[in-house]
């Protein structure tokens, strides 16, 4: 009853001494009118307000769908960031892989490369002859490749028996090759009127086959060295042998010494222990020492009006082939 006292309405109506039975049925009929008018008016509005009531229904689906979306959305987000998370891990260890790969693959490449054989070097061993240049490159190529073989069979890699077969295979057919092809050059030198230095410059052109050889089947080496040896030795004593005859016979059989004297009878040959101890080998004949023979031309007006001559140093027979002989030797430093 106090709060319906402090209303303003029943304080004006008190103080306007309005009777309240009367004033609460006025009240109460404005009441019923009001609320049939807003009968009328929502009965008049009624569709509009159903049509609202749909509009809400279907906007409130909808914001449903849009939910259930958005949630999907914060679900599809989360996947997707753990997904570059993952990623992301994932380009690491790939770009660390790939450091590593690049690192390595260098020394891959040549490992390949060493190990491989092409078919170019087996035709080429095989079939081309040994004065082409091809052969001489691919014989190269070749003893790089028995190299690297030994290497790897010493740090007992399995990749290495693929090729080892291989490389034996071509080794012996190169060495064959060139076994007969030296031994071909060295029997030319046998020939009569040969001139050795020809062929021998040939074989300096080679000078690898040898190397070859040497390198990889020191038997063969030492037979083609031996052959050398024994040819160019009898080369030798055969040149010098003759070198050596025709010497002899530009020098002076009969040659005058100190002991020689004219009308003195030879007793020293008499003499045993002297000849023994003390003499010479005595020459054939001695009749010719104190002929004149071409020396009196010295007197004749041709040379005494002739050009002076430049006196030279006499050599002995025996020194100028030595000399000959250390020429002829050191030509042969280019195959020791």
């Amino acid at each position: 009853i106090q709060a319906n006292l402090e209303d303003d309405l029943v304080k004006e109506a008190l103080r306007t001494g309005v009777d309240l039975r009367q004033y609460s049925k006025q009240v109460e009929t404005e009441l019923q009118r009001i609320e049939q008018a807003s009968i009328k008016d929502y009965i008049k509005e009624s569709q509009n307000i159903a049509l609202l009531h749909n509009q809400i229904t279907a906007c409130d689906s909808i914001l449903e769908r849009m939910e259930g979306m958005l949630s999907g959305f914060q679900s599809d987000l989360s996947s997707i960031s753990s997904e570059i998370q993952t990623l992301q891990q994932q380009s690491v260890s790939m770009n660390v892989r790939l450091k590593n790969r690049q690192a390595v693959r260098s020394h891959l490449s040549q490992l390949v490369d060493e190990l491989v054989v092409p078919g170019a070097m087996i035709s080429t061993i095989l079939d081309s002859p040994v004065t082409e240049q091809e052969f001489l490159e691919q014989l190269h190529e070749l003893n790089n490749k028995i190299n690297f073989a030994k290497e790897l069979s010493f740090r007992e890699t399995l990749a290495c028996s693929d090729i080892q077969d291989i490389v034996d295979r071509l080794k012996v057919k190169a060495v064959s090759k060139i076994r007969e092809f030296i031994l071909q050059k060295i029997y030319s030198f046998r020939k009569p009127m040969t001139n050795y230095q020809i062929p021998q410059n040939t074989l300096l052109k080679y000078r690898f086959f040898y190397q070859f050889l040497l390198a990889n089947e020191r038997t063969v080496a030492k037979e083609i060295r031996d052959e050398y040896v024994d040819t160019m030795s009898k080369i030798y004593l055969s040149y010098f042998k003759s070198y050596s005859g025709r010497l002899l016979k530009v020098q002076y059989e009969e040659v005058a010494d100190k002991d020689d004297l004219m009308g003195v009878e030879d007793t020293a040959k008499k003499d045993i222990l002297y000849r023994l101890f003390f003499s010479k080998p005595s020459l054939k004949s001695r009749n010719t020492i104190f002929t004149l023979g071409q020396r009196g031309s010295i007197l004749s007006p041709a040379e005494l009006e002739g050009p002076i001559l430049v006196p030279h140093t006499a050599q002995r027979g025996d020194s100028r082939v030595r000399t000959h002989r250390g020429d002829s030797s050191t030509t042969q430093m280019g195959f020791v």
